[in-house]
């Protein structure tokens, strides 16, 4: 049994024998308890053993079946996907806690033996465990699969597999949520009032003018519009006529809502001038819903009604198939606490060091030669070991000796410096 150590409340995690042992079985883990860390959102590594690559989930949370696929090449297995650490410090803990002693007892219940023709000496070898693999904070992508409810952080690629039933999801559908605005160009300025409107609702409007580069081809430019979308809008005024660039749009809208289905909404809003003339709808639009609001908060309400995105952090209506969704858990790994920053700044400029000692009254942190607590007032000396724990996180500095004494600066730990600026001294 595994306790995995989130901030709040630790978490039952089951490994059995023939998952950690590599090359020979060890039956006697199950008489071992292990406890692991977890990263600053309560994220756990596991490692795919097909493409070795790693991605991180919530223990205990989501769905309660095991973990069956890989999100990166859709490998199916079981009780596969503990990472090299995990199996090297779960081997460890195996052999100190059980092997260890009953080495021990062999050892006296021989030199308790009486002295015969030959002497049996027995030597215990095996050193004490190392610390418990550090979780790294790592710039993953978090997405829920609405699947199976279960919350990952990965890297997105093309196509990405949910980890309970393996199901495949085409990521450039779930970052296709822009809202296409086609319009007559005498009709920009309301149109802007309603891609102004949108942005303030958390929605992406695709606007021609600001969304294509100059120089950019009309038409690729609308083709390309039209895939980054899940809806489009069509702003029928008496202006609009089904011809030239307008009846590419159309033409390019048709073909989206083919391809993605209920992933992608035809909007066509009508409008009536005060003289009573109204735009004419297109006959490719006819055999689609439309709608003639009377007014510019109705057509508004009529677009926020009609597309797969939900109001608030644009994303997904639930029942959306095909997409994954934006986690309701927001990471919280932010900015380096001020702490961390003066100590990287101090480790930059001093020879790329760091020596951490604790002591009877607290903790001496020496960053490039420098010691940086201020005093040893327990709170402060939490909030300067904390610092040090992000600069590890972050893998911005690596332990030397694996004893979590002394650390040396990495290549990322020397980026990071660069851009920090000036950093006080203290705190």
């Amino acid at each position: 049994m595994t306790n995995v150590n989130r901030p709040h409340a630790p978490t039952a995690l089951s490994i059995s024998s023939a998952g950690i042992a590599t090359g020979a079985s060890l039956p006697y883990l199950a008489q071992v308890e292990l406890s692991f860390p977890t990263d600053s959102d309560g994220f756990f590594s596991r490692e795919c053993p097909s493409c070795n690559r790693y991605f991180k989930i919530i223990e205990g949370e989501g769905s309660d079946e095991p973990i069956s696929a890989c999100p990166h090449c859709g490998h199916r297995g079981e009780d596969c996907w503990h990472t090299p650490e995990q199996i090297e410090y779960a081997q460890a803990v195996a052999l100190s806690t059980v092997v260890a002693p009953e080495i021990d007892r062999l050892k006296r219940s021989l030199s308790g033996s009486g002295g015969g023709l030959f002497k049996v000496t027995v030597e215990n070898s095996i050193p004490r465990p190392p610390p418990p693999p550090l979780e790294v904070d790592e710039p993953y992508d978090i997405v829920r699969f609405r699947c199976c409810n279960e919350t990952v952080k990965l890297h997105r690629l093309e196509t990405n597999f949910c980890i309970i039933c393996g199901k495949a999801y085409e990521m450039k559908h779930s970052d296709s949520k822009r809202i296409f605005l086609s319009h007559k160009g005498v009709d920009k300025a309301q149109v802007i009032n309603f891609k102004q409107t949108l942005e303030s609702l958390g929605f992406a409007p695709w606007l021609d003018e600001d969304a294509m580069p100059a120089g950019t081809p009309l038409e690729r430019g609308i083709l390309k519009g039209m895939e980054d979308s899940c809806a489009v809008v069509f702003f029928i005024t008496p202006s609009f006529k089904d011809e030239g660039f307008l009846e590419t749009e159309i033409n390019y809208a048709i073909q989206q809502k083919r391809a993605k289905g209920e992933r992608f909404a035809i909007i066509a809003l009508q409008f009536v001038e005060a003289s009573g003339k109204a735009g004419e709808i297109p006959a490719l639009l006819k055999t689609y819903v439309w709608k003639q609001p009377k007014s510019e908060l109705e057509a508004l309400r009529e677009i926020v009604r009609a597309l797969p995105l939900s109001v608030g952090t644009a994303d997904w209506r639930e029942g959306i198939d095909g997409v994954v969704a934006t986690p309701k858990i927001k990471s919280t790994v932010a900015e380096l606490s001020p702490e961390a920053k003066v100590i990287l700044a101090a480790t930059a400029k001093g020879g790329g060091r760091i020596l951490y000692a604790r002591h009877m009254r607290g903790s001496i942190i020496q960053a490039g030669g420098k010691s940086v607590i201020p005093d040893d007032d327990p709170r402060t000396v939490a909030k300067w070991v904390g610092g040090l724990e992000d600069l590890r996180r972050r893998r911005f500095i690596t332990d030397v000796g694996h004893k979590g004494e002394v650390f040396e600066m990495t290549r990322e730990g020397y980026d990071a410096a660069d851009q920090l600026g000036d950093v006080p001294s203290t705190v």
